[in-house]
C-alpha cells in the first residue's frame, strides 16, 4: 500500500518551466532538490519513533526531469501516517510537505522575479 501528496499548482508551474532556457530549468531543478531534502529532514523530525527504522529509511529520489519523491519504504508508514481503526494517525510526511510547499513557492517566485 502506498500514498502520495502533491503540491497544488506545482504541475502548472512545471509545464511553464519546460519552455524556459536550460539555465532556468537547472535552477528550478536545484531548488526542487533542496526542497525535497528539506521535506525529508522535516519528515524525519516529525516521524514517530519506536525502533527508528521508519525514520531512518526516509529518503529523496529523483524520478525525472524536475521531479523528486520523498519516500518512506517501511511497509507500515502508510498506517502511521493515516492511522487505522485501532490506531490514531501520526502524520509526518503530509505536514512536512505542507510546510515546505509555502517555502518552495516563495523561492520559485523570487527566482523568476529577477
Amino acid at each position: 500500500m502506498s500514498f502520495s501528496y502533491s503540491v497544488k499548482g506545482l504541475d502548472k508551474f512545471m509545464r511553464r518551466v519546460q519552455n524556459k532556457p536550460r539555465e532556468a530549468r537547472r535552477a528550478v531543478s536545484a531548488e526542487l532538490n533542496r526542497s525535497a531534502l528539506r521535506v525529508e529532514r522535516k519528515a524525519k523530525m516529525k516521524a514517530a519513533v519506536d525502533t527508528g527504522f521508519m525514520r531512518n529509511g526516509i529518503f529523496v529520489a529523483r524520478v525525472g526531469m524536475l521531479r523528486y519523491k520523498v519516500i518512506s519504504p517501511a511497509g507500515y508508514s502508510v498506517y502511521v501516517e493515516l492511522g487505522t481503526r485501532k490506531m490514531k494517525a501520526q502524520p509526518f510526511l503530509g505536514p512536512a510537505v505542507k510546510e515546505e510547499s509555502e517555502v518552495l513557492f516563495k523561492n520559485l517566485r523570487k527566482m523568476f522575479r529577477r
